[in-house]
Parts: C-alpha cells; structure tokens; sequence
C-alpha cells in the first residue's frame, strides 16, 4: 500500500513539472510577446539649449514584423507613440523579421501606418541588418515620412539658432559605416558645442565612433537578451551586441540606451521582457 502511494506521488510530481513546463512555454510565447510597455527616462547635459529643454523624443526598435508581431500590434504601436506627443521619432531598424516573406502589401500596409506616426519636429530612421534583406525598406520608410540616414546626418532646430544634431549610421553588420560622413558637421564646427545624438543599430558600434564624443546614443538589435531571468538579466547576446545590450550604459560624457524592441527573432518567445518603446525627455540640468 505505501509502495502504491509512493508510485502516485511520484506521477503527481511529473505531471506538475509538465503542466509547468507547458505553462511556461505558453506564457512566453502568448503572454510575454504582447502589449507594449513605454520606458521613460530624463537625459541631462549642460549642452541642451533652452529651446529644446523637455524635448521629447520616442525611440522605438526591432519591430520585427511577421513571427509574433502582426497588423493589430503595429497599429497599436502607432496609437501609443502617438498618445505620448513627441517632438521627434526615431526608428533604430530592423523593421521585418528576417525569416517573414515579404510581399508588396505588406509594404503598402506598413507605409500607411507608419505614416499615420506624429512628431512635431521630425521623424528619422536607421537600417538594421535585417532591413538590408528588403529592397523596399528605405521606400517603406521614407514613404511613411521617416527621414532615412544612412551615414549622414540632419540638424534639427526648433526656435533658435543652434541646433541638435543627429547622426545615422548603417547596420555594423551589414555595411562599412562611414564616420567621416556621420559626423561630418562635428568635424566642419568643432567650436559650436551642438547637443548631439548618434542613431546606431547595433550599439557596440560605438567603440568605433567615441572619439567623436557623442551626448547620446540610441541603439536596437540586442532585444534585451530576448529572454531575460530575474537577478541575472540577458542569457543571450547577439553579435553586434555583445559589450552593449542593456538599458542604458553611462560612459563619460555619453548617455547610450539600447531598445528591447517589440519583436522576437530565431524563436517566437519572450521572457520577463515585454515589447517596449522608449520615451527620452532632455534638459540641461538636474
């Protein structure tokens, strides 16, 4: 009889392990891969002008369209940065997932929503190395009213006559990223003391730009690690990634934040990571 007994127990605990199993699979990949969480983070440099203080600017990343993000999420994203009132819009690439088919209705829907993003000043984007698979990415994005930098730069006023300066730079990956053009208006006014942002998919790339001593970097491609564990952070990181894949890194006079993104890649499953954007706001001091 206690043999008996033995024998069930032991049945039963199997069976938790499986249901538990289970529940965690399902939990990451219908419950953790949805919604959309916004992060939002005050920057402070002494080079924000009085013009652009409190400047909001709304960073997302990765949006990986096709392996858990589809029509009805993309048209949420849109409502959200749109609920949030920013001065400007960046997109750090990676617009459709590497493994999606990609057909031109795609395309057109993704314009079309994309287009329907507000931003008082400007909306800029970067490519990633996945964008680098679809010829219509730059269309996509230009279509929808995104300013495309690749190695090249754009200033940004906003009543007044300095100027914030953003750099875009193409996917470390994928391309020879040119910092001579990226950062050309640093080098032409070294005496101007512009406030200036680097957009850069893959954020390790900065250790090959910070002699140009960049203010900010906003940054994509690690997805936070993907799956994440509590107390330990990414248990995966991607290349490209590898040194920078966090939230926010601090180094000297730079401020880099890295998206976790809103997509997945590889595998269709997020843990203790929420699809995020990220909301700046600037000031020049404490």
């Amino acid at each position: 009889m206690e043999e008996k007994t033995s024998i069930s127990n032991g049945k039963l605990i199997l069976i938790i392990i499986i249901l538990l199993i289970i529940g965690i699979v399902l939990w990451s990949r219908f419950v953790s891969t949805k919604g959309l969480i916004v992060k939002e983070y005050p920057v402070y440099n002494n080079k924000i002008t009085a013009n652009f203080e409190g400047l909001k600017i709304v960073h997302f990343s990765d949006l990986l369209y096709g392996r858990t993000v589809n029509k009805k999420d993309v048209k949420k994203l849109v409502l959200k940065i749109n609920e949030l009132k920013p001065d400007i819009v960046v997109f750090t690439g990676d617009l459709i997932d590497k493994d999606t088919i990609y057909k031109k209705t795609l395309g057109d829907f993704l314009t079309t929503e994309l287009a329907k993003i507000e931003a008082r000043l400007n909306k800029f984007a970067i490519a990633g190395d996945y964008d680098k698979k679809f010829d219509d990415y730059e269309i996509i994005m230009k279509n929808a009213g995104f300013t495309f930098l690749n190695n090249s730069y754009e200033l940004v006023y906003d009543n007044g006559n300095v100027p914030i300066v953003i750099s875009g730079l193409s996917s470390l990956l994928k391309d020879s990223q040119n910092h001579e053009t990226a950062f050309a208006y640093l080098n032409e006014h070294p005496d101007e003391n512009n406030y200036t942002i680097a957009l850069a998919h893959e954020a390790d790339s900065y250790e090959d730009f910070k002699d140009y001593k960049v203010n900010l970097v906003l940054s994509g491609h690690s997805l936070s690690g993907q799956i994440r564990l509590p107390f330990v952070g990414a248990i995966i990181s991607k290349k490209g990634s590898k040194k920078y894949y966090d939230n926010y890194y601090e180094l000297k006079n730079t401020d880099i934040f890295v998206s976790s993104g809103i997509g997945t890649t590889n595998y269709s499953f997020r843990w203790f990571n929420k699809p995020s954007i990220n909301l700046y706001r600037l000031y020049s001091q404490k």
